[in-house]
């Protein structure tokens, strides 16, 4: 076996960023927000976001430990990998920072929007360049999911206009 190239462990590194800056940021806006609808949404991407951190956590350090990509769902299965809460309190970013009690729902939306399209952006790019089979389906994987993302805050904007 050959070493992981640096820059396949530097996207799943900012892919576990993305993925963790989302997850703080809908947990924010959870005991932020008393609108049932938003909540309901947030919570319910809040949970796709701590899978999606699990995902890439498992590929890096499968990558670190035996450089070999496994599948997405070979990922969910193992055990032993960190809990997100473990690393909320290390997030920062300026969007994420400037949600507070006066922040509307439509706002929480617009930057949920934001995220969404940055981590989809992300993942499409890393697919694009990626050469190893599994590594390019899991990037397609998550691609897909943050596509759906973004479709589903883009409706819950449009109750809110």
């Amino acid at each position: 076996m050959s070493p992981v190239e640096k820059s396949v462990l530097d996207g799943l590194n900012k892919g576990i960023m993305a993925e963790l800056a989302a997850y703080v940021f809908y947990k924010k806006c959870l005991r932020l927000t008393k609108d049932n609808k938003i909540i309901e949404i947030l919570t319910k991407l809040a949970a796709d976001e701590k899978e999606h951190y699990r995902i890439l956590e498992g590929q890096y350090d499968n990558l670190v430990r035996s450089e070999m990509w496994v599948t997405y769902n070979d990922i969910l299965r193992k055990s032993g990998l960190p809990d997100i809460d473990e690393k909320t309190e290390e997030v920062h970013d300026k969007l994420i920072d400037s949600v507070n009690a006066d922040t509307t729902p439509l706002r929480m939306l617009e930057i949920a929007l934001i995220l969404e399209e940055r981590a989809r952006d992300l993942y499409t790019d890393l697919a694009r360049n990626m050469t190893d089979p599994k590594g390019k389906e899991t990037y397609e994987f998550l691609a897909k999911f943050e596509s759906g993302h973004v479709a589903k805050v883009k409706t819950m904007m449009a109750d809110f206009k």
